[in-house]
């Protein structure tokens, strides 16, 4: 998969289905620093009727959030489909300027190779 490098930081983008609708993510990063994936919650007509569970995320400095936590039907990334996933939403892209990231909750399930020089990112799922 290729990606952009901006900032310093892995840009790809994602596809999530939530309620039964597909959406492409685009301007998500790669974050290996975070246990968790999320994407910002005004992507999606969130369901808030649906079971969810309210979070305190806690990142680099002082930044601190209240997040909401709900399986999403899958997440696609290139051509794998991870069923039935939990992941976070809030506001992320107007504090940070990102739609979400990728966090070691679902890259743990791929052996992962980057190629800045190629700016490619080949997934290979973990058995």
């Amino acid at each position: 998969m290729k990606f952009e490098q901006k900032q310093g930081l892995i840009w790809v983008p994602i596809e999530v289905v939530y309620e039964k609708k597909h959406l492409i993510i685009p301007d998500c990063i790669i974050d290996t620093g975070s246990s968790s994936t999320m994407i910002d919650i005004d992507l999606v007509e969130f369901n808030y009727k649906k079971p969810a569970i309210i979070k305190r995320l806690f990142g680099i400095g002082t930044g601190k959030q209240e997040v909401l936590s709900q399986k999403v039907d899958k997440i696609i990334i290139e051509q794998f489909k991870l069923e039935a996933v939990e992941i976070e939403f809030g506001t992320i892209k107007e504090n940070l300027g990102i739609n979400g990231f990728i966090g070691n909750d679902i890259l743990s399930k791929f052996i992962v190779s980057i190629d800045f020089n190629q700016q490619v990112i080949n997934l290979k799922l973990n058995q």
